[in-house]
């Protein structure tokens, strides 16, 4: 069961025009992906600031007893160490129980639900009962400013989500095609190619006047919008499936918030009524994997009663796409709170 929900983003909102990019394009841009302002963290705070802050708030939110955590699972592609992951500073600066479960998922745009689904399984293995699911990211750091095919994208952000055991299970379905891992990666940094200054810090023009050093992120717009239209509702189709659920039982359809125009146009090839699908990344941007959980607890605030029904799923980096159902009629959702 998820028994609670909180997401934590930036202070600091940043309007696209002001990026410096032609303003006819960006206003063309905006348009499409629904983005006018996003909110970027400053250098000195990570993905580990934002997760623990919104932990902060769902354990006092839910009146969770700490001691009771017994499971910790932190999602991001960009920890403070390359090691260990971030995991065992959530344990240290929230003063968790010593003895519980911890592991580091390195995943990017699919990171919520893959930590949920790692929960989930910690908990019916009788192992955990209360498992802390931290998911976040700070992409902005690894931009490059002159690319104008992510800046005007891209936000920051952390996510917190306790998955206790009771309720009904989830389902899931899951697919990853490692060929297409090109299409939305950070190409220098890793052991295959390290970072050297001179080498992969030197930019070079794409065709469409988008800047990249092998040490910033890129993506391929196109083929990822191919990707989500192509693998994604065979995965929506299957979970409903195994529910027994048709599009018109869903009560709340949350998937990953890249941009208004791959949101809507996945609603679409679902047949999946707009008013139930949740689109909140203007003000925003894309903030990876914690993105699913910021619309759940921003549009959950001032609801008179929750989702029995929710079909989530997420995309992106890998490639990688996963679809999940899940029951918030008791889950305790906390507003997004600014760190």
């Amino acid at each position: 069961m998820i028994a609670g929900m909180a997401a934590s983003v930036p202070k600091e909102q940043f309007d696209v025009l002001d990026f410096g990019f032609d303003e006819f394009a960006m206003k063309r841009i905006m348009r499409l992906t629904g983005i006018h302002k996003v909110r970027c963290a400053p250098p000195d705070m990570t993905a580990l600031d934002y997760c623990l802050d919104a932990a902060r708030h769902l354990i006092d939110g839910t009146g969770m007893d700490k001691e009771t955590i017994d499971g910790i699972v932190f999602v991001t592609p960009h920890p403070d160490y390359v090691y260990p992951g971030n995991v065992g500073l959530v344990q240290r600066e929230l003063r968790l129980p010593k003895k519980c479960i911890a592991m580091d998922i390195h995943h990017v745009c699919t990171g919520l639900i893959y930590g949920m689904f790692e929960a989930d399984l910690l908990v019916q293995s009788g192992h955990c009962h209360n498992v802390l699911v931290c998911c976040g990211d700070t992409s902005t750091h690894h931009l490059n400013k002159k690319d104008h095919s992510l800046m005007p994208l891209v936000g920051d952000g952390g996510a917190a989500v306790l998955v206790t055991a009771g309720g009904q299970p989830s389902k899931y379905s899951f697919m990853h095609d490692g060929d297409g891992f090109e299409n939305l990666y950070r190409p220098a940094g890793g052991e295959r190619t390290p970072l050297c200054p001179g080498i992969t810090d030197q930019a070079v023009a794409d065709e469409a006047g988008n800047w990249h050093a092998p040490q910033d992120e890129y993506m391929n717009g196109l083929n990822v919008m191919q990707f989500v239209m192509n693998e994604m509702p065979s995965l929506v189709n299957d979970v409903l499936d195994q529910e027994g659920w048709t599009i018109d039982d869903v009560d709340v359809f949350p998937f990953h918030q890249a941009n208004a125009m791959i949101v809507k146009n996945l609603a679409r090839a679902i047949h999946a009524p707009k008013e139930k699908v949740l689109l909140h990344v203007d003000g925003i941007g894309n903030v990876g994997g914690a993105s699913l959980a910021i619309a759940l607890c921003a549009s959950a605030e001032g609801r008179s009663h929750q989702w029995e029904k929710a079909l989530m799923c997420e995309f992106g980096a890998g490639m990688s796409g996963v679809a999940m159902t899940a029951d918030f009629s008791k889950t305790c959702f906390l507003p997004v709170n600014l760190c």
